[in-house]
């Protein structure tokens, strides 16, 4: 028996010493290679990989989670752990939207220095110090039972998570973003301050842009495939009618699809804004289809609310996006396309 419990015992030994051996290579992953930093930045959505890259400019390393997955369907792995193991700051939007799959990966990196800054709920802890308050609540929807509506806030929160869809809420997170990057690297402040400064401009001259586009449209009244551009719509004068999918992947029932359809012939919609990352051949393209039964022409208007980047903005490892100009061309683009739909 004794001889028995040495060599099981031996074994035990030997798996638990190549398990230590196996994170001790973990901790040392290629992905910081060449990128880099520090300070070492983890970023949840590809809109704060271009935020915090133009602020950091050459003093940061970046890599974003939810590339080609958005972050209401993405299933993080080990290797993101790994990642946050070796970096300084990890960015998430938080407000329910990325919380699940952020915090799990912040605990699993075991990185007692790591700063961890949901910056919508930043947002959140100071609107009362705020003069224009930025974030905005979902509305509730009475039309739903208990449960749905139940559903809706465990996916979402009270507030809608959106807000890098607005300007004034864009420029509120490069601010955070600008001073955090301070707090771990206080050698490289002034160019931070520097290229802050540059980048709110930018996006200012973004908010001009795009109410310049749409400055003679009298009817900017749509609907919407979820619940992501309520900020946007604000940002732009734009007003949203109701919601296809008010939780993603979710079709909108039978008695919502009537209610949509007495909305747009009563306020005269003309425009349904898609995303590309859903396809139109659900619920979108039957309330165009009972429009058009109606007389009413109702036009797809793509709107991308950025949750995502396609393969061909990201650099080859799929980690982080190619261009600075990202979330301004992306924007701009939305907002051309708006232009172009809107009567």
């Amino acid at each position: 028996m004794a001889k028995r419990y040495k060599t099981g015992t031996l074994k035990i030994v030997t798996a638990l010493v190549l398990a230590a051996g196996f994170l001790g290579c973990a901790r040392s992953t290629p992905v910081w290679r060449n990128r880099g930093g520090p300070p070492r930045v983890v970023v949840t959505i590809p809109a704060l990989d271009d935020f915090v890259r133009n602020i950091g400019g050459n003093h940061v390393g970046v890599v974003c989670l939810c590339t080609t997955q958005g972050p209401h369907h993405y299933q993080y792995n080990a290797q993101d752990a790994i990642l946050l193991r070796e970096a300084n700051l990890f960015f998430a939007i938080g407000l329910s939207l990325d919380d699940k799959f952020a915090d799990s990966i912040q605990i699993e990196s075991h990185n007692p220095h790591l700063q961890y800054v949901k910056l919508g709920d930043k947002l959140l802890a100071e609107e009362d110090k705020r003069k224009d308050k930025l974030l905005l609540r979902l509305p509730e929807h009475h039309e739903h039972g208990k449960e749905d509506e139940h559903e809706h806030k465990h996916e979402h929160g009270d507030y809608d998570p959106h807000i890098w869809l607005g300007i004034p809420q864009a420029i509120a997170l490069v601010e955070i973003i600008r001073d955090e990057l301070k707090k771990v690297d206080p050698n490289h402040e002034a160019d931070y301050d520097k290229n802050a400064d540059k980048y709110i401009q930018k996006l200012q001259d973004l908010h001009t842009y795009g109410k310049e586009r749409l400055k003679d449209k009298k009817n900017r009244k749509i609907i919407a495939f979820h619940e992501s551009l309520g900020y946007f719509a604000k940002s732009f004068d734009v007003e949203i009618v109701g919601v296809l999918e008010r939780i993603p992947g979710a079709e909108a029932g039978q008695a919502e699809m009537v209610k949509l359809a007495r909305e747009c012939q009563e306020k005269d919609v003309r425009v349904i804004a898609v995303e590309p990352q859903y396809p139109t051949e659900t619920s979108a393209k039957i309330l165009r289809d009972t429009m058009r039964d109606r007389d009413k022409e109702i036009v797809f208007v793509e709107v991308d609310p950025l949750e995502t980047a396609e393969q061909k903005d990201l650099k080859a490892d799929g980690k982080e996006l190619k261009s600075l100009e990202w979330y301004d061309q992306k924007m701009r683009q939305n907002l051309d396309n708006l232009a172009k739909g809107l009567p």
